[in-house]
């Protein structure tokens, strides 16, 4: 069911994101690990990305979310995939291997 425009989702729901909210920030790496984030120029550097959560418009609970991919240095669009969730924001955040490719060269 939609909630209302500036409505808040279900204390579950809440308390679900911050769970996978602290999951992840526990996987994050804070330090360079590869050649080309140590050189100034980034030799070696071939695609970057970029991702998007949104929430449906006056709905705390559906979502989409978006991956566009970029190449380096040319910054030419590579690929966008998204997908839309109905249930709860974590489960909008599955492995992008398996959402629904959007379009590529």
């Amino acid at each position: 069911m939609a909630q209302e425009a500036g409505g808040c989702p279900p204390e579950e729901t809440l308390s679900l994101w911050k769970r996978e909210q602290a999951r992840l920030k526990a996987r994050v790496v804070d330090r360079d690990t590869e050649a080309w984030q140590r050189d100034p120029a980034f030799s070696g550097l071939r695609r970057v990305g970029g991702v998007d959560v949104s929430f449906v418009k006056g709905d705390s609970v559906r979502a989409c979310a978006s991956l566009v991919v970029l190449s380096y240095p040319e910054l030419e669009f590579c690929l966008q995939v998204a997908k839309q969730n109905s249930s709860s924001l974590p489960s909008a955040c599955q492995p992008f291997c398996c959402w629904k490719q959007l379009r590529a060269p």
